[in-house]
């Protein structure tokens, strides 16, 4: 994993997170996918996926980085 395919969204409220996850997405290509986005605790990570409607399974959610190590 490279450190641009994770994106670090912690302490944001959910709009500016599906904004920037949706930044993140423009112009990616397939094999740049899946985008990591580290969120804080707090974030209700289902109802992003929802918002982010087909697009959320181009991401991973996670709320500590060491995650996306078993994801991968």
């Amino acid at each position: 994993m490279h450190v641009s395919d994770t994106i670090d969204c912690n302490g944001l409220s959910p709009a500016p997170t599906l904004l920037r996850i949706m930044q993140a997405l423009v112009g990616r290509e397939d094999t740049d996918l899946p985008l990591n986005v580290l969120v804080g605790s707090q974030c209700n990570c289902e109802h992003l996926a929802v918002s982010l409607g087909q697009l959320a399974d181009d991401v991973h959610l996670a709320s500590d980085a060491r995650q996306f190590a078993t994801i991968n």
